[in-house]
């Protein structure tokens, strides 16, 4: 009897031992690729043929809202008290975020920290937004969701890559085992009334060092396949302030010319407060590829909700950009 409860145990251990293995080294997610859900979609091939240039003005909008969902606000309240990490509940700060938005009414929208198709059509509109996010069957993880205005853009193609050894893998942990998921999202638009073609992108990098650095590597090599005969739009929330080496490696800051320029750069540098410059941030919108990129406008929305507690952790952060032959 002994002799048996040795090897049933031993069996288990085995077992136990396999399954983290297979956790660890991501077989779930490999599974799930083979098994039907495929890799991630391609980004699309280089464009030889000649750009049109002339984009119009377009108000783009980036924004990190601190846990906006309300399965998170739900886990909090069951699990927590209520506790979110310092942010009032999402449903309580969910109206005067949407108000904030829709005061700027932008062309172009990245969310970080957002959840489901859900959440994300109680904050703007989906009768005014098609939304680009990432789902696998019925799971749906926002957290670097794009939008752009249905009447204005068509969608050419879409797809994500994520920030880990194998940006082809959906769902994958990053730089280190277990880490949490990160991805790029992006989308090909044309604009219907002046037919001009762009890559907009967003993306949320890890605020852990051992990934967010070998993201920033990534992120400049995926995109300067892109960049080279196409305009591209980033938005996101990089981990990264621009003082800092890792900022100009994955915006391509020594390139000649520069990959992507930070909007705050293409406006002119305005005058703003210390702690709302670009040194200072983590969040930026950029703007760069095969046409001329300027700014009119560029701006950091610090106001907190109307009680005086914050609205999110981040600012949105609105810049108004064009494009024009260089």
């Amino acid at each position: 009897m002994l002799k048996w409860l040795k090897r049933i145990s031993l069996f288990f251990l085995v077992a136990l031992i396999a399954l983290i293995g297979f956790i660890r080294f991501q077989g779930i997610q490999y599974l799930a690729a083979y098994l039907g859900q495929g890799f991630a979609h391609a980004l699309p091939a280089v464009n030889t043929s000649p750009q049109n240039c002339r984009s119009g003005a377009m108000t783009v909008l980036s924004y990190n809202v601190e846990y906006g969902s309300d399965f998170i606000e739900s886990m909090a309240l069951r699990f927590r008290h209520g506790d979110t990490g310092g942010a009032l509940p999402w449903s309580t700060r969910l109206p005067e975020i949407r108000e904030r938005i829709a005061e700027y009414d932008p062309d172009l929208i990245g969310f970080q920290e957002t959840h489901t198709d859900t959440d994300i059509a109680t904050i703007v509109p989906s009768t005014k937004y098609s939304l680009v996010s990432y789902h696998l069957g019925r799971f749906q993880y926002g957290d670097a969701a794009l939008l752009f205005k249905t009447d204005r853009f068509e969608l050419v193609d879409k797809g994500q890559f994520w920030l880990g050894p194998n940006p082809s893998l959906p769902m994958s942990y990053g730089f280190h085992a277990l880490s949490m998921i990160r991805y790029v999202n992006w989308a090909m638009l044309h604009d219907k009334s002046n037919n001009f073609s762009f890559i907009f992108v967003n993306t949320h990098f890890d605020n852990a060092s051992v990934n967010k650095e070998p993201s920033a590597t990534l992120f400049y090599q995926q995109l300067t396949k892109l960049a080279q005969t196409l305009p591209v739009i980033v938005t996101g929330d990089f981990n990264t302030p621009a003082s800092t080496e890792r900022y100009d490696r994955l915006s391509g800051a020594k390139d000649l010319p520069p990959l992507l320029q930070n909007a705050y750069q293409l406006a002119g540098e305005p005058v703003v407060q210390p702690s709302l410059h670009p040194n200072q941030r983590i969040d930026h919108i950029f703007a760069g590829g095969a046409c001329r990129a300027t700014a009119e406008s560029w701006l950091i929305d610090p106001r907190p909700l109307k009680n005086g507690q914050r609205m999110s952790d981040h600012d949105p952060l609105v810049s108004r950009l064009r494009f024009d032959s260089k």
